[in-house]
């Protein structure tokens, strides 16, 4: 079954002589490869922003704790960081699932419209060859 596949690939990357013939076949495959890359970007800039913001505000929460004098003040100041933190976590989480919700939209719309492409080039390619062999 390998050697079949390898043979079915072969033959289908000698199809494809000339370089414009490559790069038409490779192009979905290269967007999806920058779609990917982007977002794994994207992600990375978020999270990286949220750690930072976490890391400051611990920092002054921390700061402002050992400033109160007062316990009822310090557990209310301490709640008031927590939601606080909580939402921003959650915000984060949203942009995170907008991200991953746009760029599969992007996907699925790449992989439907490489599908049509390969559809309207297979037939093409055998009405060429049903009028070759008439």
């Amino acid at each position: 079954m390998f050697t079949q596949l390898t043979e079915q690939f072969t033959t289908a990357m000698k199809s494809l002589n000339n370089t414009d013939q490559f790069t038409a076949v490779m192009k979905p495959f290269n967007t999806l490869v920058e779609l990917n890359t982007k977002t794994v970007e994207q992600l990375i800039n978020q999270q990286s922003a949220l750690m930072t913001t976490i890391m400051n505000d611990s920092a002054a929460q921390t700061k402002a704790l050992t400033a109160q004098k007062d316990l009822a003040a310090a557990i209310e100041s301490q709640k008031a960081f927590t939601e606080a933190l909580q939402a921003k976590v959650t915000a984060s989480a949203k942009e995170a699932y907008d991200v991953v919700t746009k760029t599969s939209e992007e996907v699925t719309n790449l992989v439907k419209d490489s599908m049509a492409n390969a559809t309207s080039n297979a037939k093409d390619t055998m009405a060429k060859a049903t009028t070759a062999a008439k």
